[in-house]
C-alpha cells in the first residue's frame, strides 16, 4: 500500500468514529430530555383497564343544555332546533356525532327517520337508541316531516315593464 491509499482509510474510519460518536451523543440527549421532562414516558400504565371499568353514563355536553333564554319564538337559538318534547334526546344523541344542522335541513316521514337510523347504525357505526329511538323519531316526524308547499303564492302589486 501506498502513503495515498493508508491516508484514504485512516480518514474513512475517521469519519466512522465521528459518525458514531455523533450518534451516541444524539441518543445521550434525547436519553436525557426524555428522563428530565418525561420520566414516565415508557412506564407501564392500566389506564385502559381504568377506562374499562368506567360506567358508560352520557354526560350532556353544556352546550346542549335548554335554557329559556336561548329560546325564540319556540327554536332553540344555538342549535336551531324546534324545541319540542324530545327535543334533549335529539341534542345530545344526534349531536353527539354531527352537525344539528343536518337534521334540520333534513325533512323525512317517520318511516323515512326510522330508515336514516338503521342505515346510520348500519354504517355509520350508530349505537342501539333503545328507549329514546321511539322518543326521537316521534319529535322528527312531528317537525321535520316534508313540507306540501305547493306553488308560490300569486304576485300582488307589481310594477311591470317593458323589456
Amino acid at each position: 500500500m501506498d502513503d495515498k491509499s493508508l491516508i484514504e482509510t485512516a480518514i474513512r474510519q475517521a469519519k466512522k468514529t465521528i459518525n458514531i460518536g455523533l450518534m451516541v451523543m444524539v441518543f445521550c440527549l434525547f436519553w436525557f430530555v426524555q428522563n428530565q421532562f418525561y420520566p414516565d414516558l415508557f412506564q407501564g400504565n392500566d389506564n385502559i383497564s381504568q377506562l374499562d371499568s368506567l360506567q358508560n353514563d352520557f354526560v350532556e355536553p353544556p352546550m346542549f343544555e335548554l335554557d329559556s333564554a336561548s329560546i325564540e319564538n319556540g327554536i332553540h337559538i344555538p342549535t336551531g332546533l324546534i324545541v319540542d318534547d324530545g327535543v334533549q334526546d335529539v341534542m345530545t344523541t344526534c349531536g353527539a356525532c354531527h352537525s344539528l344542522d343536518l337534521v334540520t335541513q333534513n325533512r323525512a316521514t317517520e318511516e323515512g327517520w326510522k330508515e336514516i337510523i338503521v342505515w346510520m347504525q348500519e354504517t355509520q357505526g350508530l349505537w342501539d337508541l333503545g328507549d329514546r329511538e321511539e322518543i326521537i323519531i316521534t319529535y322528527l316526524g312531528k317537525n321535520y316531516a316534508p313540507e306540501n308547499t305547493g306553488r308560490r303564492k300569486n304576485l300582488e302589486n307589481v310594477e311591470w315593464y317593458n323589456l
